[in-house]
């Protein structure tokens, strides 16, 4: 019998889905495990509020004081191990090289993204900031959405600025009002999504229940049910398969491409969870293969799981919108689904329209001719191109959903420069290989926790870089 509801009881510790225990800043404290404890543990032991459920006039504030963005670092830090570790079979791809292109746009992110969010915020308000967030509970295919969100503050703050200090480019004490300006953007963003007080799905108790209920009922009046072992079920979890597969292709094999929302529970006791999967990105040119095979922007999947068919016992939606239980396997659970189309990033939700599951062959097969020539393409680019690629993947597509409402895109492009690649960052391309610095240096750091060093007790708050040596 399932009993997944236990872990939203107040007192509930959860379940530990791994072994692995997070130091990070707290050496001379106990460890602090993944999941609902090791949250409410990284909480206990932060100096402000800002990890609790804050108000609307604290998010327009525009400056943190420095226990908040200490607390916020120390948080994200354990937060992105939290994630990291719950991924570890995505290593080094055999054709993209991942790692090398993650920290230089960690670090791009960290040195750039600051003007680009402020300008932003200039241009719109921190009202319009907030807005931009709250779209997302009004719309499905959308990129404004949990892990594009996080990664502002997890990869352009926390990742970027733990990378600079690994390469010893930067000191704790640099770049603090940058770090706020990114850290605000985020803070705005998935506060106005979520409009419950809390910013990240760890902090409340991993879900992600962001949708109005009259978007859930539009959606579940377009649930096909079926036997989980049935030949209909079997063609919808291949789709998703499929789909998913080309979302992750189209960037750069990392997890931009798909978004899970939910878990929902339904009037029937069971789940749903709305996961968007990105299989067509203009704005990267190597999508040209896409546009030809007519795929459209992004393909919802929507999932109804049955708890007590799997006998669940927990359920997490994490912050890079991936959705992990216990037991592991929940697709021999899923017993109906919907898919829903939108066509261009812009397309209105009025426009968004369903596909019936046994429609869906002759889509099926653009999706894999796409993924062949995809594949095609990517095996004649020099390792340099792919590391640029990959590079632009994260350190444009992290923040353009959220410029692109904001009407800020073309500005960036034009007047800041968006696509350019920083002369620092052009040249930490030849240091990110020397010393294992992409191998070994980087996961020491960054996937430990080990690198994410406070604030300076006493640091200005305007402080910048102000010395280079």
């Amino acid at each position: 019998m399932s009993n997944y509801k236990d872990r939203y009881r107040e007192d509930d510790e959860g379940l530990r889905f791994q072994d692995l225990e997070y130091i990070g800043n707290f050496k001379d404290l106990p460890p602090v495990p993944d999941g609902i404890l090791g949250d409410r543990m990284m909480r206990q032991r932060a100096k402000s509020g800002v990890l609790e459920k804050v108000s609307k006039e604290h998010v327009l504030n525009d400056q943190f004081t420095l226990d908040e963005l200490n607390d916020l670092n120390n948080y994200l830090a354990w937060n992105i191990w939290d994630v990291l570790v719950m991924r570890a079979t995505e290593g080094e791809s055999g054709m993209i090289p991942r790692q090398q292109y993650e920290i230089l746009a960690f670090m791009h992110e960290f040195l750039r993204w600051p003007e680009l969010l402020d300008m932003t915020t200039a241009e719109i308000g921190a009202q319009g900031v907030m807005d931009i967030g709250a779209t997302a509970r009004r719309e499905i295919g959308t990129k404004v959405n949990c892990v594009h969100d996080w990664c502002i503050g997890a990869v352009g703050f926390g990742m970027g600025r733990c990378g600079l200090l690994a390469l010893e480019a930067i000191e704790p004490r640099d770049y603090v009002r940058e770090s706020n300006s990114i850290l605000k953007f985020f803070q705005r963003v998935n506060w106005a999504k979520r409009q419950n007080g809390y910013i990240l799905n760890s902090q409340d108790r991993y879900r992600c229940q962001i949708h109005d209920q009259d978007v859930i009922d539009q959606i579940t009046g377009e649930i096909e049910y079926f036997e989980p072992d049935s030949e209909r079920a079997s063609y919808f979890q291949r789709f998703n398969a499929g789909a998913e597969l080309l979302s992750f292709l189209v960037h750069y094999d990392c997890r931009l491409g798909l978004g899970d929302t939910g878990p929902y529970e339904l009037p029937d006791g069971k789940l749903l969870i709305i996961r968007d999967l990105f299989t067509n990105e203009d704005a990267f040119y190597w999508s040209d293969v896409c546009q030809h095979e007519n795929v459209p922007h992004c393909y919802t999947v929507c999932m109804v799981l049955d708890p007590e068919l799997m006998d669940l016992q927990e359920i997490r939606v994490n912050d890079i919108s991936t959705t992990f239980t216990r037991p592991k396997n929940y697709i021999a659970a899923v017993v109906g689904g919907a898919v829903f189309v939108r066509e261009k990033w812009d397309t209105p939700m009025s426009e968004v329209y369903p596909v019936k599951i046994n429609d869906l062959s002759d889509r099926w097969e653009a999706i894999q001719r796409a993924t062949m020539k995809l594949y095609t393409k990517f095996s004649r680019m020099p390792r340099r191109v792919l590391v640029e690629n990959g590079h632009y993947v994260y350190y444009v597509d992290m923040i353009l959903p959220h410029l692109r409402l904001a009407g800020t895109y073309d500005k960036a492009v034009k007047d800041y420069n968006l696509w350019e690649i920083d002369r620092r960052v052009a040249n930490y391309y030849y240091e990110i290989d020397k010393r294992e610095f992409a191998s070994a240096v980087v996961p020491l750091k960054i996937f430990s926790g080990e690198g994410y060093l406070p604030f300076p007790e006493g640091t200005d708050l305007t402080r910048s870089k102000y010395f280079v040596t």
